[in-house]
């Protein structure tokens, strides 16, 4: 075979051929640096009506909230004032955001019919505020991988790359876990498989509605959840709804949407002032475990 004769490479060439290697390797770092979190909330529509932003402040500053001591100091210091997200997505619970295929992960990853898109998101790409998105969806949204739960997409490496990541959820799971504890344990167990290792992980139920019928309900499916949870797992338990926080939010109308006429018009999803209520009272657990998965 003729050999072709070498082409001269001319210095302005090369100088340019390597600025531009240099250009687009800082270009490809600084859009993995764009959209890495420190820390990623994921949940259900409590989030999309209210709970963001109260999420959003306490998980950006855990260091004015934890005080952190001993051992932890350094890795919550260095959380402390870093990048939050949180992405709350219609009905979801753990049995949606663990499901590779299948109705229960159509609930993250099926279109909205009604409304053309399905969850609330805050914080991404370092924006406060609140956009309404479709899930599998544009370049920060893609959970729904063949063959891969939401959580697992949303966790793989190289893409959030979060330190912590924080699952909120409860009522649309009560039914299940209410009326079946092998169902709970089962939600639990694919929970723990499906958190990398060197992921920090907390599961934080979320704040009682307005009835008292409801919430007795999700006490229930709380109990069995929790007692599924292996004491030594790869997440923390941390019961945010308790009695305590039913006692100052459970019926109270000022902490839901109301109507002109002073009626409750969403019972299901507290307002931003019980949001941040419900986390002020939960603030020792949930630094606690934070102290737990960083250390």
């Amino acid at each position: 075979m003729m050999m072709m004769p070498r082409r001269k490479t001319f210095p302005i060439l090369t100088v340019f051929c390597a600025a531009l290697a240099v250009f687009a390797t800082t270009v490809s770092a600084g859009a993995k640096e764009k959209g890495r979190v420190d820390v990623l909330v994921l949940g259900d529509s409590q989030i999309s009506f209210s709970a963001g932003p109260p999420y959003l402040e306490f998980f950006e500053n855990l260091t004015a909230h934890c005080a952190p001591k001993g051992r932890a100091k350094a890795a919550v210091e260095k959380l402390g004032a870093r990048r939050t997200a949180a992405i709350g997505v219609r009905s979801t619970s753990v049995h949606s955001w663990v499901a590779r295929k299948g109705g229960r992960k159509d609930t993250i990853c099926a279109v909205d019919k009604k409304y053309g898109v399905n969850a609330g998101a805050f914080g991404i790409a370092g924006n406060p505020k609140r956009a309404f998105v479709q899930i599998g969806k544009g370049p920060d949204y893609q959970f729904c991988e063949a063959n891969r739960s939401p959580l697992e997409s949303a966790l793989r490496a190289g893409y959030y790359d979060p330190d912590l990541m924080v699952m909120a959820v409860l009522g649309n799971g009560a039914d299940r876990w209410a009326n079946s504890r092998e169902a709970a344990r089962e939600d639990a167990r694919a929970l723990m498989k499906q958190v990398p290792k060197g992921v920090g992980c907390i599961f934080l139920s979320t704040a009682p509605v307005f009835s008292k019928k409801t919430n007795d309900l999700r006490a229930r499916a709380q109990e069995n959840f929790q007692a599924a949870f292996p004491k030594n797992g790869r997440c923390v338990y941390v019961a945010g709804f308790s009695e305590e926080t039913r006692a100052v939010i459970e019926g109270k109308a000022k902490y839901f949407r109301r109507r002109a006429d002073g009626s409750v018009k969403d019972p299901l999803h507290p307002n931003a002032a019980a949001m941040r209520l419900f986390l002020d009272l939960n603030t020792p657990e949930i630094c606690d475990a934070v102290r737990d998965v960083l250390n």
